[in-house]
């Protein structure tokens, strides 16, 4: 096994870094062969531009930045540990430039999916990380991963995380991981939680009466007074599965394009009507 740790954190010697590198080496300690400290930082990612060419023409992506190289060493991953601190409630903007390029992502990932992955964010305070464990597991289904456990560590001063009760927790998922080798997605059944057991949010989309779903992998489910319960199938199909990805791909993605040039016309002449043909 491969062990990879992902830094997405500017800080260095911070709580992310620090608990990044630990975590690696509880990891070759048990039982994995291998391990890397990747920090997001140290790669030079730019802005998709929506240019769409990496998709419909099969050509690499045009910015010319690390993220083939960033790509290739995350692929060689067997299992990973993504940290990321919280800014503003949320991810740090690195974080998201890397998760909008998916277009390219998938293509690279889509036959690699499954690994397991961990998640960990760091906060300062309860109740101001409320969308960091949602983006951050977002991030890890598009890249294929499956996320196997989460966290919220608090610390706000360099290393100040190392003294929480979260450090010890996020230590035995990272050894659970590596001493289970057979890394066979085992499927999901039934059950009642407090949060989704597909990316672990507790952000809840109301769809109607008790009826919810999560926002992140769309899997409904159904308001109880101990929780929301999830049914088998549900929780077995939901979005970042593969069927449901390749279907997204091949049934609305790549025929954007066909359906944008049956209406370029009837575009080009209402940006006429709207005086936008010479912007």
């Amino acid at each position: 096994m491969h062990f990879v740790s992902l830094i997405a954190s500017e800080r260095k010697r911070g709580n992310s870094d620090c608990l990044g590198e630990v975590a690696l080496k509880e990891a070759l300690r048990w039982g994995a062969d291998s391990g890397e400290l990747l920090y997001l930082k140290d790669f030079k990612i730019q802005q998709c531009q929506g240019c769409m060419n990496c998709l419909f023409k099969g050509v690499e992506c045009k910015l010319g930045d690390d993220l083939y190289e960033l790509l290739s060493r995350l692929m060689a991953a067997d299992a990973l540990l993504l940290v990321a601190p919280t800014y503003v409630l949320s991810i740090p903007g690195s974080l998201k430039l890397l998760l909008d390029r998916y277009l390219v992502i998938y293509e690279q990932f889509k036959n690699r999916w499954g690994r397991p992955a961990i998640s960990v964010g760091i906060a300062a305070l309860p109740d101001w990380f409320q969308f960091q464990v949602p983006l951050m597991n977002l991030f890890l289904l598009a890249m294929g991963f499956r996320v196997v456990n989460t966290h919220i560590a608090y610390g706000a001063g360099q290393g100040e995380v190392l003294l929480g009760e979260t450090f010890s927790q996020v230590l035995t998922s990272v050894r659970e991981v590596c001493q289970d080798r057979n890394q066979v997605p085992h499927r999901f059944e039934s059950q009642v939680s407090s949060h989704c057991p597909i990316d672990f949010s507790t952000l809840f989309e109301r769809i109607e009466g008790s009826h919810y779903r999560c926002p992140v992998c769309l899997t409904p489910c159904e308001e109880r007074s101990d929780g929301f319960y999830f049914k088998e199938e549900d929780l077995n199909n939901h979005r970042w599965t593969p069927p449901k990805l390749k279907d997204h791909f091949d049934n609305w993605i790549l025929k954007t394009g066909p359906r944008f040039r049956e209406r370029v016309r009837e575009i080009f002449k209402k940006k006429k009507e709207l005086g936008l043909v010479h912007r």
